[in-house]
């Protein structure tokens, strides 16, 4: 393992551009591995246990002040929902996120209910590596979080301010201090800061992961702009972005329906529980999911489908509260109808979102909702023994739940690989995301492909490549995947130029000609369909065209490879 490479999160271990992300969850998956032994099983081990771990922090921190039924059911809706198991299985950081964001709430709600305040300072330490893990999307949970315990916190106001200061502080220091030491450290002694322009990690933060990315507006670049026949609208956003065939099958399957019973909660707060430990939950749970709803509903459209994930947790949560209330005000009428509408959004959006898909029987939508109506039927009034409500209650329960375990279940069944993995199976729609992601997939769109999931390496390229010993980098090329799958192949170090889309000013052309003339790289092997694609103007191109009028080249298997050796200059 190179120690620089797994502090920078490098994307090669020459150390010439870092992956766009902070390296927290990828320091998780190299110690695995560094256990372990190199193996899809040990980089994946820790996103399983972040899964798990998750999964189990759901019921806790619900049982806290809900019945163990309701935790219990709430924890099943977060282990079911499809975006959960897809990255539960997938090398994202976005489980490390979901762990330390939840595990935050969990210290909330215990130092609301000891009155304990020093437990909210971890819960600002546990934000700050959420931050580290993922930048402002780990953050998205810190309004609710904040609020909760300034409202219902058993200290004195006076006390609530100090600790929330030191809380901030440990947020700071958690999340701040590898960027601080990174923009610090001179850049001739550090790889590029990948996905920024002026090589920082603050702007990265501030800019690409940031506001650039929520606000969007800009026009994408030409590597990354999605083909006409699957853009259809200038931009989705909206209320019902989530709704739609790009985004449904991660974790709209009951979203609308909960944020119903996010309303309901709140219409009942006067008649809620007034434990602190009961409303902690409330504020967190309901202002959790608000804010993650708008912010991904409202935001630019370089939303990813696996963005969705920030909404599993506040799903959970919220669904375990409202059915806490629903069992303990059951013999209330205004509450089982209040129910049965919540549980009815739930099956009319299972029916659409079922409706609007190829890999499942034609008579399954349809079934599911007359299941779960029948079953309403029952539930919306008293009945006559508690067995009604019972089997009642299951019946209803497999009839919405029945898309997102399906869907979960096909997660689990099929591999999965390059950038943009998706939940489910191909929509009706044909324009919708998961038909351009398959078409990337299967090299019907040739510069897509080679981005998201990388051009199959040659073997003659990766011998040339293992022949190499006296250069930093046995190779140059563009785009990260392709020089990451040519370093698997080859176990030597590949410069990705541009990082990776290819569309980063690193290196520039006149570093990358100080490299070759200093003899630091062997080989450049061309991407045409990446090239064809960038902007004129860009480094990569400029790159590009000065190697190709420079060296000569030669065919090894179906790749262009050139030798940057003097005696192959032209």
């Amino acid at each position: 393992m190179d120690g620089s490479a797994f502090f920078f999160g490098s994307s090669d271990w020459g150390n010439s551009i870092t992956v766009d992300k902070p390296p927290l969850s990828l320091w998780l998956m190299g110690l695995s591995v560094r256990v372990f032994g190199f193996s899809p099983t040990a980089m994946l081990l820790p996103q399983v246990a972040m899964g798990v771990g998750t999964t189990l922090l759901i019921y806790l921190t619900l049982r806290h002040s809900v019945s163990a039924v309701a935790a219990f059911l709430a924890s099943v809706v977060f282990c079911f929902t499809p975006i959960v198991t897809l990255m539960s299985r997938y090398n994202n950081p976005d489980p490390l996120m979901l762990f330390l964001m939840v595990a935050a709430a969990w210290f909330v709600v215990k130092g609301n209910t000891t009155g304990r305040g020093r437990w909210f300072i971890v819960t600002g330490g546990l934000l700050g590596l959420a931050f580290m893990t993922k930048q402002l999307q780990g953050l998205i949970s810190l309004p609710a979080l904040g609020m909760a315990y300034l409202l219902f916190s058993p200290a004195s106001w006076k006390s609530r301010v100090r600790t929330s200061i030191f809380a901030g502080g440990a947020l700071v220091v958690t999340g701040g201090s590898w960027m601080t030491i990174v923009d610090l450290i001179p850049a001739e002694n550090r790889p590029f800061v990948g996905g920024s322009i002026s090589d920082s990690v603050l702007e990265l933060t501030f800019a690409y992961n940031g506001i650039g990315r929520v606000l969007g507006g800009a026009e994408a670049p030409k590597p990354m702009a999605i083909p006409s026949q699957y853009s259809t609208v200038d931009s989705d956003a909206g209320f019902l972005r989530l709704l739609n065939a790009n985004y449904n099958q991660e974790a709209s399957w009951l979203l609308f329906g909960t944020l119903l019973a996010a309303i309901v909660l709140i219409t009942r707060w006067k008649k809620l529980p007034r434990t602190a430990g009961f409303r902690t939950l409330v504020v967190i749970s309901v202002g959790w999911l608000i804010t993650a709803f708008v912010l991904l509903s409202f935001m630019g459209d370089q939303l990813h489908t696996y963005y969705t994930a920030a909404l599993a947790p506040p799903i959970a949560l919220t669904v375990g509260v409202f059915t806490d209330e629903i069992i303990r005000n059951a013999n209330e009428r205004k509450v089982r109808l209040s129910g049965s509408a919540v549980a009815l959004s739930m099956l009319l959006t299972s029916w659409l979102i079922l409706g609007g898909l190829t890999g499942w029987p034609d008579w399954l939508p349809g079934a599911t909702l007359i299941l779960g109506i029948l079953s309403l039927s029952a539930l919306a009034v008293k009945p006559p023994t508690i067995k009604v409500d019972l089997v009642a209650a299951c019946l209803l329960l497999v009839s919405v739940l029945c898309g997102p375990v399906i869907t979960s279940v096909h997660n689990v069944a099929v591999t999965f690989s390059g950038s943009n993995p998706w939940s489910g199976v191909l929509t009706k729609n044909p324009s919708g995301i998961s038909h351009m992601l398959d078409a990337m997939k299967t090299n019907q769109l040739k510069a897509g492909h080679d981005i998201a999931f990388g051009r199959d390496p040659d073997w003659q390229v990766t011998d040339a490549l293992k022949a190499t010993s006296t250069c930093r980098w046995a190779a140059a090329t563009s785009a990260g995947q392709t020089a990451a799958r040519l370093q698997l192949e080859s176990n030597r170090p590949v410069m990705p130029i541009g990082g990776f889309a290819g569309i980063d000013p690193s290196p520039t052309l006149e570093e990358f000609k100080a490299k070759v003339s200093r003899g630091e790289i062997c080989y450049f092997i061309q991407q045409e369909a990446i090239v064809a694609v960038q902007e004129p103007n860009s480094e990569g191109t400029a790159i590009s065209e000065w190697v190709q009028a420079n060296f000569s080249s030669e065919r090894l298997g179906g790749t262009t490879v050139l030798a940057l050796r003097q005696d192959r200059q032209k």
